[in-house]
């Protein structure tokens, strides 16, 4: 018969499976599982142990050193030993029982030789439930214990013995609560150092996002300054050519109308765009313009601090969109210029409306002037004044629509802004 070959692949599979086969039936053996189901439980069965160690001698030497009752030799072994099994779970009730029985035993105390009160066994029994209250339990428990514990060694047969091991049983507590202490005080350093450095660790992320947020704001704010002024430029022409050019058809004028709204869309999703770039940091510049926010503008710069004073003579419902949002933003970016420029100085803002003579059709016009006087002594003026785009963009706004506009520094270092604004559309 021919031998059939096998691929080294296959082989290698084969002798990996046969492996896995073998390494279970290992672990399925009897004595390895136990085993690994009694790991977690080694400290109470190291207990249990050392229980039954302790009944095992004191049930028969217990007859040595005192006169008991043979029926209850048995229960006050049990008594003595067995709650070392329990300290785990219940380390106050453990030593309690265990001292009752030391106390119990005491009268039945019978060979002049043995100078302590009860069998060593005992004894060893309320060390080690006593140095489980004093490691785990309340303040409160822990005194009672140490105090019933000191107490209980006055009631020996012999005057030296008794006094030596009161003393020594307060200093048996005193050390378990310093090792206590210690544990405490580790367990709270090494808490401190998780938390420092998860601290540690939670200022650099703090740090790393206000860095990419300063520079998504920085961002934000150059393309505010580039795209959506030039995008509220192209708003505003479409939306006065109409009115600025002769012979404009009515379907010329349907088409600037279609321009100036796509436009303002346009000029819309830039706006969102920057919300999303921004934080929460810097507010979103897609707060509503026009006449109708000239006052709010005025009362925010009184509430910032600024030495404002304004009258405004005519009816602000009156004027039309187009006008409104020019004068609001020559407003606006003239209280800037003062806040910038000229610091704790005195503002006048002046906004006349005129509708002209009512039932004529005669040329309507808003006038604004704000006039800030110089900086206030000692004020901080920021640097780098010159070469900014404000008033060129006033300007260009204002001769948009049609209007005049001018902007003059006084001898004192004060500063004048003028704009004149026709009426072009309806009212709103």
């Amino acid at each position: 018969m021919k031998k059939e070959k096998t691929a080294p692949g296959e082989r290698a599979a084969k002798q990996a499976k046969a492996a896995k086969a073998t390494k279970a039936v290992a672990n399925s053996r009897p004595g390895r599982s136990t085993r690994r189901a009694l790991a977690p439980h080694w400290p109470e069965l190291l207990f249990v142990a050392v229980a039954l160690i302790f009944f095992a001698i004191t049930w028969p030497t217990m007859s040595m050193t005192h006169h008991v009752i043979v029926g209850l030799v048995p229960i006050l072994s049990m008594l003595a030993t067995w709650p070392i099994a329990t300290i785990r779970y219940l380390p106050f009730g453990s030593w309690a029982v265990v001292a009752f029985s030391c106390l119990v035993i005491v009268p039945a105390h019978s060979n002049p030789d043995f100078a302590l009160g009860w069998p060593v066994t005992f004894h060893l029994a309320l060390a080690i439930t006593l140095a489980a209250v004093v490691l785990t339990c309340d303040v409160k428990r822990v005194g009672i214990a140490v105090a019933v514990t000191a107490a209980l060694q006055l009631l020996g047969p012999r005057f030296d013995i008794k006094i030596g091991w009161f003393f020594g049983a307060l200093m048996f507590a005193a050390v378990i609560f310093l090792i206590r202490w210690l544990v405490v005080s580790r367990r709270q350093l090494a808490t401190s150092n998780v938390q420092l450095a998860q601290e540690s660790a939670r200022s650099e992320a703090q740090s790393d996002l206000r860095i990419v947020a300063e520079e998504r704001n920085k961002l934000a704010r150059d393309l505010h300054d580039v795209v959506a002024h030039q995008m509220s430029m192209i708003v505003v022409q479409a939306q006065s050519a109409p009115y600025r050019l002769q012979g404009v058809t009515p379907g010329i004028h349907a088409e600037f109308d279609t321009l100036a709204e796509t436009a303002r869309s346009a000029l819309d999703e830039v706006r969102s765009l920057l919300g999303v770039l921004r934080t929460d940091a810097e507010t979103t510049e897609v707060a509503p313009v026009g006449a109708d926010q000239i006052l709010p503008t005025l009362t925010t710069a009184r509430r910032s601090g600024v030495d404002i004073s304004w009258n405004i003579d005519g009816d602000l419902e009156s004027v039309d969109e187009t006008t409104g949002v020019v004068l609001h933003r020559v407003l606006q970016e003239s209280l800037s210029n003062a806040a910038r420029h000229a610091p704790g100085g005195p503002v006048v803002v002046n906004l006349d409306i005129d509708r002209g003579p009512a039932g004529e059709g005669g040329q309507a016009n808003a006038s604004l002037e704000v006039d800030n006087g110089p900086a206030a002594p000692g004020a901080l003026i920021s640097p780098g004044s010159g070469g900014g785009s404000g008033i060129p963009g006033m300007s260009a706004r204002v001769q948009a629509v049609g209007g005049a506009f001018s902007a003059l520094s006084a001898s004192d270092g004060g500063f004048t802004v003028t704009a004149r604004v026709p009426f072009r559309g309806r009212a709103r």
